[in-house]
């Protein structure tokens, strides 16, 4: 496992390292984003999905758990976990069985992660010493799809 740090304290440092993550996900791929309320999770996906698909609105789906999105390779889920009271209702919705055929940007990951596949790639937003870090986490098979952002001005 390896963790990068990045000060996102101004937005566009946000938008600039989704958009390059959006840029090396392929179908299959599952991004678990942990952070404190209005820490900047949906903002982090909006950047992500208006890079890789013609969506130009991207609202949070919290009252809708799921919205799809369609980029130019595969389908989009943009998925909100936070009014799920356990991961066996996220289990209800079929989740498990769409890993593979999507990528799935999911908030409030740490509510469902014994669910989530062992290879996700872990993001948490985080506030330390007034500062905004996003913290990266993931494997060595990750690290290496990373390697153009490993740099981007870490922390």
């Amino acid at each position: 496992m390896f963790i990068y740090n990045f000060n996102i304290q101004e937005e566009n440092k946000t938008k600039i390292i989704a958009q390059e993550i959006s840029k090396i996900c392929k179908k299959g791929d599952v991004l678990a984003i942990s952070g404190n309320m209005g820490s900047g999770k949906t903002t982090f996906i909006r950047y992500f999905i208006q890079k890789v698909s013609k969506a130009k609105s991207v609202p949070s789906p919290s009252y809708n758990i799921m919205l799809p999105y369609d980029s130019r390779y595969t389908k989009i889920y943009h998925m909100d976990v936070w009014r799920l009271k356990s991961h066996n209702e996220a289990l209800s919705l079929g989740i498990t069985e769409m890993f593979d055929n999507a990528i799935f940007l999911i908030e409030w990951a740490e509510k469902i992660k014994i669910i989530l596949p062992s290879d996700s790639l872990n993001l948490s937003i985080k506030n330390i010493n007034n500062q905004k870090i996003l913290e990266i986490e993931g494997n060595e098979i990750w690290k290496k799809r990373l390697k153009k952002i490993a740099n981007y001005e870490k922390k």
